[in-house]
């Protein structure tokens, strides 16, 4: 499954100040894995 920043925000509904870094962190974490744009669940 994907996502991306904009779905990420409206189903959180934290402002973009907060999703990306909240993103990256789970990228870090291996939760999620960026590609492009948008980011795999994994």
């Amino acid at each position: 499954s994907t996502i991306d920043v904009a779905a990420f925000k409206d189903m959180t509904g934290v402002s973009r100040k907060y999703a990306i870094p909240l993103l990256e962190y789970l990228d870090r974490e291996r939760v999620t894995k960026r590609v492009g744009d948008s980011r795999h669940i994994l």
